[in-house]
């Protein structure tokens, strides 16, 4: 994450209880299980479905952070959303929904598989969660709600790897299917180093009250909370699924 230069002690603690919430995400039990699961191309399959329907709801959901924040805020917002829904043509990158579907051939699926998926009801209750959360609260939690599932994946955050990598890394090792055909996981392994400074960048000029780090603190928890339940169920989803 970013160093703070305006030397206040109190954004310190916030981006240090940021970094440390971070963490825990990968220490908890909910990414244990998901990390635990055996990989077979049935349950890997049902995974990336669901992730990628996943990758919808966070379209919407900076969206809606989007529309309640400042002007400059705005603009940094659609910085990080421009890559995310319309690709990079300097390096020839799709958008990152579309990156889904090409990682989802390696393992055989197709892009009517994606086009047919639908949400789990654990995963369409974690969406509207995250859908009201973005929407219905003040901008600056709204925004730390989006941004705090960056900070997860995120390896200038993170004491070891990123979601991304650490799952990248699994499909390869139990699944032979090299990182090099994983295309939204190689990216985001890049991407989201990025991503996740846009929350301290914009505490270091709005967060001046305990009230507004109090908000960006509230946003990250309550989405962190939505965000075990989801990746425990993908953990649970795919071992429903026989080995």
């Amino acid at each position: 994450m970013v160093s703070i230069a305006v030397g206040s002690s109190d954004l310190r603690v916030l981006e240090a209880r940021l970094v440390e919430l971070a963490n825990a995400q990968h220490e908890s039990e909910e990414y244990q299980r998901l990390f635990s699961v055996p990989l077979t191309l049935p349950r890997i399959r049902a995974h990336h479905l669901q992730k990628a329907i996943w990758v919808l709801n966070r379209r919407d959901c900076w969206a809606y952070a989007q529309a309640r924040a400042p002007f400059g805020v705005k603009q940094l917002i659609w910085k990080h959303e421009q890559e995310e829904l319309g690709g990079d043509v300097a390096r020839g990158l799709e958008d990152h929904y579309a990156l889904n579907i090409r990682q989802g051939d390696a393992v055989g699926l197709t892009a009517q598989d994606f086009a047919d998926a639908r949400p789990t009801d654990t995963l369409f209750t974690c969406m509207s969660a995250w859908t009201s959360l973005a929407k219905d609260s003040p901008w600056l939690k709204s925004l730390a709600s989006c941004a705090a599932l960056e900070l997860t994946n995120s390896e200038e955050v993170l004491r070891g790897k990123s979601a991304s990598r650490r799952m990248a890394e699994k499909v390869r090792d139990e699944l032979g299917i090299e990182i090099g055909r994983q295309h939204s996981y190689q990216e985001h392994m890049v991407a989201d180093i990025e991503h996740a400074n846009i929350l301290m960048s914009v505490a270091r000029e709005y967060a001046d009250t305990e009230a507004a780090r109090a908000e960006i603190l509230e946003g990250a928890e309550e989405s962190w909370a939505i965000d075990r339940v989801f990746r425990g169920h993908l953990g649970t989803l795919m071992l429903s699924i026989p080995e």
